[in-house]
């Protein structure tokens, strides 16, 4: 599941080049269990069942920071890509990403 939140990140991150003419399309994806699981551990650190900005933001920079590691001209790139999910997974735009807001982006392929 993080590879695909991180794929996320980087397909709504701003490109560092133009982007195609033609942008291909998400792939569906069903949510698993132990995605979801994966996903609310890594990120709901307060254990509270859901994630707040604060608590994606301090996770979206370690991710960040491990993606530059790997290659230093990413560096902000998952930032930005993250921050662009959280919006998208926040459905209501009450600061915080529930289980079902998870399931329903997921399940949409978004």
């Amino acid at each position: 599941m993080l590879f695909a939140l991180l794929a996320l990140a980087f397909q709504t991150a701003p490109a560092p080049t133009p982007a195609p003419a033609q942008p291909t399309p998400a792939p569906v994806v069903e949510p698993a269990a132990d995605d979801e699981a994966e996903f609310f551990a890594m990120f709901d650190t307060d254990k509270d069942g859901a994630i707040a900005k604060a608590e994606f933001d301090a996770m979206s920079l370690k991710i960040d920071a491990e993606a530059a590691k790997q290659d230093p001209s990413q560096k902000g790139q998952a930032a930005a890509g993250l921050a662009t999910a959280f919006a998208l997974m926040d459905q209501n735009k009450d600061g915080r990403i529930t289980r079902e807001e998870f399931r329903a982006i997921v399940k949409a392929g978004q």
